[in-house]
């Protein structure tokens, strides 16, 4: 059976070939440098990075390198320096991840040795920037994004949904629900806090729809709740808004995966060294504002956020006390101060007490529309805002924005709530 193979000056092909080079190739998730930064200058990949709008960290040595790797999402890794640097690194960080591991080398011997050691590509040292950029955007094209952590746990008061294993469990133990039930509920915690119709809910969770999907839904709704503990008069997750429909009240936390990949090799040596430096650089802290900036330094250091920022609550407004790498327009935006209004994120996890995370600051356009306004024109995605308490009031928050769309990991969570009480600690002492 003969096969007709469109010719290669076809309309159709060349319209293909125009729509692939008008479309920028950027990586979903930073770049993992490793290597002192000034190599990185050197050569000129960071420089051509910032051109091409890629997101990247950078790791001057390899114990920093597998600190980053093991707690942040990556899309590729790249290794440069010398040879024995070279080797120490792919050795320490290729089991460690299954993202995509290149090295920049010119040794043409090396190469054959290098794939076999598990790395994906080897690239010349001494060709353009841009010719490296190229061909580095090829490895991580091909590479199976699925891989990465997205959200999979959802998390309100004392119930916790995996999304991916479809389990629930409230106070620690399992919660047994119907596959509607948990579409019903894993629908509503998706939206918290905004009131859905009924019939919004009714084309969501059924397929087809009831004939009577009102009654349905109410019948649904009665059964999560009695296996919730959760009373309509009261409620403390479902709410019926008359005439609407119903609304998830309690705030919901999305959580990554916990990077189960990752987790028997992942070193907390440096989260916990980073904690005991932020103990001891507050001790020289003269205010409150050199402490925030001490601890949005060290925060910053660890490589987890793309940007981020400390307020403290002044009043009815919440004022900057230090940032770090947010855009100019942002900080003229709150100059003045923040609002403690529920549509701004960080002023519902001042409000609430609770730490508040999404992994797509778009997807809750309709319940922080502040927030969206401010930070997604900005290109941030994920968000986490993480609230002070001092003495049993709350200070402020820490808040924290990343460019990928992927919150943050039970470990790292951890490890900013630490660091944040080791900086409440020390304003208590000044007190």
């Amino acid at each position: 059976m003969a096969v007709s193979v469109p010719a290669s000056g076809s309309g159709v092909q060349r319209d293909l070939l125009a729509e692939r080079r008008r479309r920028p190739i950027r990586p979903d998730a930073p770049v993992l440098l490793v290597g002192r930064s000034a190599w990185w200058e050197d050569n000129g990949l960071d420089e051509a990075m910032r051109i091409a709008d890629w997101s990247f960290i950078t790791a001057d040595d390899v114990a920093r390198a597998r600190w980053l790797a093991s707690i942040r999402r990556v899309s590729l890794v790249v290794v440069g320096g010398d040879h024995e640097f070279r080797w120490r690194a792919v050795d320490e960080i290729r089991d460690l991840t299954d993202v995509p591991v290149a090295v920049l080398a010119d040794d043409a011997d090396e190469v054959v040795t290098l794939i076999k050691a598990g790395v994906d590509a080897v690239c010349p040292v001494s060709e353009p920037s841009r010719t490296m950029l190229a061909r580095l955007a090829a490895v991580f094209r091909r590479a199976d994004r699925r891989r990465g952590p997205g959200v999979r746990y959802l998390r309100a008061r004392e119930l916790q949904v995996d999304l991916w294993t479809r389990m629930c469990t409230l106070a620690g133990e399992p919660l047994a629900l119907s596959p509607t039930e948990f579409d019903l509920l894993t629908f509503l915690m998706s939206r918290p806090s905004v009131t859905l119709p009924v019939t919004t809910i009714v084309r969501r969770v059924w397929d087809p729809a009831p004939s009577d999907g009102r009654n349905a839904l109410r019948i649904i709704v009665n059964r999560v709740r009695r296996k919730l503990g959760d009373e309509a008069s009261d409620p403390s997750y479902i709410a019926s808004v008359r005439g609407s429909g119903y609304r998830f009240v309690a705030n919901v936390t999305e959580e990554a995966d916990a990077l189960t990949d990752h987790a028997v090799n992942a070193d907390v040596t440096p989260l916990l060294g980073s904690i005991a430096e932020l103990a001891d650089a507050l001790a020289t802290a003269t205010d409150d504002r050199a402490a925030a900036d001490t601890l949005v330094r060290l925060v910053d250091a660890a490589g987890i956020a793309d940007g981020l920022a400390v307020f403290r609550i002044d009043g009815k407004r919440m004022r900057l006390m230090a940032a770090r790498r947010m855009s100019e327009s942002w900080m003229d935006k709150v100059a003045d101060g923040i609002p403690l209004d529920p549509s701004f994120a960080s002023a519902q996890s001042v409000l609430s007490g609770e730490v508040v995370q999404f992994a797509d600051v778009r997807a809750v356009k309709k319940q922080y529309r502040s927030t969206v306004d401010w930070i997604a024109a900005d290109g941030f995605r994920a968000c986490h805002f993480v609230p002070i308490a001092v003495a049993g009031s709350t200070w402020g928050h820490l808040g924290l924005v990343r460019r990928t769309e992927s919150p943050l990991d039970a470990l790292t969570m951890a490890y900013l709530r630490s660091l944040c009480s080791t900086f409440a600690l020390h304003l208590a002492g000044r007190s």
